[in-house]
């Protein structure tokens, strides 16, 4: 499997940051944080979209699964993109106690040939 090519866009919305993108060898890992300003993801609002411009072939994402927190022993999460497709992941229904790591970091790990091009996004919550 080939080493896919990540794009990383600009957000409209910031608060979420791409901290940072690693050749693994045959797959690329995209670490996300919470900007300096929002101090910590809120998993509520948390928004990461991928698009895979890939017109021939699909990609595997896998959303790791923290090491500290008790849901941690359901494992990682796999989502496949299909060529010339875009997912959102996140959202009210995003499990933080899963997949946050004890660093306050969301990792996703990409196998596929590629390319693809992510954004991160925390949105703003209403006031309660």
């Amino acid at each position: 499997m080939a080493s896919t090519t990540l794009t990383v866009q600009t957000p409209a919305i910031t608060g979420l940051t791409i901290v940072s993108v690693t050749d693994v060898g045959s797959s690329e890992t995209v670490t996300f944080g919470a900007s300096t300003a929002q101090g910590s993801i809120d998993m509520a609002t948390c928004f990461i979209r991928c698009k895979n411009a890939d017109t021939a072939g699909g990609l595997t994402l896998s959303i790791g699964a923290g090491g500290e927190y008790q849901a941690t022993g359901i494992g990682a999460a796999s989502v496949t993109i299909a060529s010339e497709t875009t997912v959102i992941i996140g959202g009210q229904l995003f499990e933080s106690s899963r997949f946050l790591t004890s660093s306050g970091t969301i990792i996703i790990t990409q196998a596929g040939t590629g390319p693809s091009t992510w954004e991160a996004f925390q949105a703003p919550r209403a006031s309660q």
